[in-house]
């Protein structure tokens, strides 16, 4: 199945998302040959609502002049996008309203009727929240996006954390469309962590893998203590890998979630982009 229809999250504040996104984000696009779509968040900062407060302070003053600020770095962000994105590559440009802090469950709700959502990193956001947000609510896979060394990010190498679960095979699943474009994929496999898939489930993933023309090869990696998320993300790098494909493990708690061990320490490093399943 191919990847056509992606969505970028951009914020308007305290720190606008930089122009390197927008173009990382696109030379994603067009490796896929995929529309992109901006899910801007103009974030909008409440009024304080104690009279006598504000009378003291003229808090809703600055208040009124930050929220000039963000709508203003808004406006320019899509302009921005307008300007780098090909029109033929350019899909809807969304503008969500956010209350003081970007809202996952706003965004979630446009991301689940999109191929991929790509989230920025960098500093000026709590971006790793947002992304947790959307991994667990959108149903949808995330693309940790860092800034690139060079003019874009490339995909032509990957590696594939695998353990056999629920969430690595939904994971590989939705990788396909880059996994088919990449000259070398790899499936990890940390021994140490717990218990390892049978010898059966990794060449049964190389089975469905070669069915899609893809040619995976397997290697296994030990813990050496540390947690799966660390040792994934080692090995990708050591091996040179342009992105780290890995299912993302959370345990429901009310409302929300508690992360899993290896999943918080992908947000906690990210060194490389990482797609994210759950």
């Amino acid at each position: 199945m191919a990847a056509r229809d992606i969505l970028l999250q951009l914020t308007s504040y305290p720190v606008p998302t930089p122009h390197w996104a927008i173009d990382a984000a696109g030379s994603l696009a067009d490796t896929l040959e995929a529309h992109l779509s901006a899910g801007l968040c103009q974030i909008y900062l409440p009024d304080v609502s104690k009279w006598l407060a504000n009378k003291l302070t003229h808090a809703d003053e600055a208040i009124a002049a930050e929220n000039r600020k963000s709508q203003e770095w808004a406006k320019e962000l899509l302009v921005t996008f307008a300007a780098r994105i090909p029109e033929a590559r350019r899909g809807a440009e969304i503008l969500i309203e956010c209350c003081s802090l970007i809202s996952p469950h706003d965004l979630a709700q446009w991301a689940r009727t999109r191929d991929l959502t790509v989230v920025p990193v960098g500093d000026g956001l709590d971006w790793s929240y947002v992304a947790e947000g959307l991994v667990f609510e959108s149903g949808r896979p995330v693309l940790l996006l860092p800034q690139p060394k060079g003019s874009a990010h490339r995909y032509r190498s990957i590696a594939i954390g695998w353990d056999g679960s629920r969430a690595a095979a939904r994971a590989l699943a939705d990788a396909l469309p880059l996994l088919s474009a990449a000259d070398t994929v790899e499936l990890l496999v940390v021994a140490g962590d717990k218990e390892l898939p049978t010898a059966a489930g990794r060449s049964e993933a190389q089975r469905h893998l070669a069915t899609h023309g893809i040619c995976a090869g397997i290697r296994t990696i030990e813990a050496q203590r540390r947690d799966a998320g660390s040792a994934l993300c080692e090995e990708a790098l050591a091996l040179g890998s342009d992105l780290l494909v890995m299912g993302a493990f959370g345990h429901p708690r009310v409302r929300e979630f508690v992360l899993g061990g290896a999943t918080q320490s992908v947000l906690d490093d990210v060194r490389l982009p990482v797609l994210l399943s759950h």
